[in-house]
């Protein structure tokens, strides 16, 4: 049996509006999160587990943006919102003194990798 996935299109302009909303704000405090613990070490060990953690809720904020719209522009939204932030707190140094990003491969990782999940869903198709 061939599974389908029904969307939904009877919602208003200020549904979809308010939905990609509250997805860019879930962008926003996921990137907050996955810089809060970027420097994780178990034992001697460096774990960036946020990493895996930023390339996969990326994709599910994009998928779920789909759902919303037909435009590959407007779903990727969040994504851009999250890059903003990403790039807002690389920079913000020189505004605040506070150096949140480090200068080494985790943040590169990071970055590209959140990138490629929030890119995905919309290379992949449905």
């Amino acid at each position: 049996m061939e599974s389908r996935s029904i969307t939904r299109t009877d919602y208003s302009r200020s549904e979809q509006v308010t939905g990609l909303t509250w997805l860019s704000f879930g962008a926003v405090f996921s990137l907050l999160l996955e810089v809060v613990y970027l420097g994780t070490w178990i034992g001697p060990v460096p774990f960036p587990y946020t990493i895996v953690i930023a390339f996969f809720f990326n994709m599910v904020l994009t998928r779920t943006a789909k759902l919303w719209t037909e435009s590959w522009f407007v779903a990727l939204i969040p994504l851009g919102v999250w890059c903003l932030a990403f790039f807002g707190l690389m920079f913000g140094v020189e505004v605040t003194g506070d150096m949140l990003l480090a200068n080494n491969i985790r943040t590169v990782l990071l970055l590209f990798l959140g990138i490629l999940g929030g890119l995905l869903p919309v290379f992949r198709g449905k």
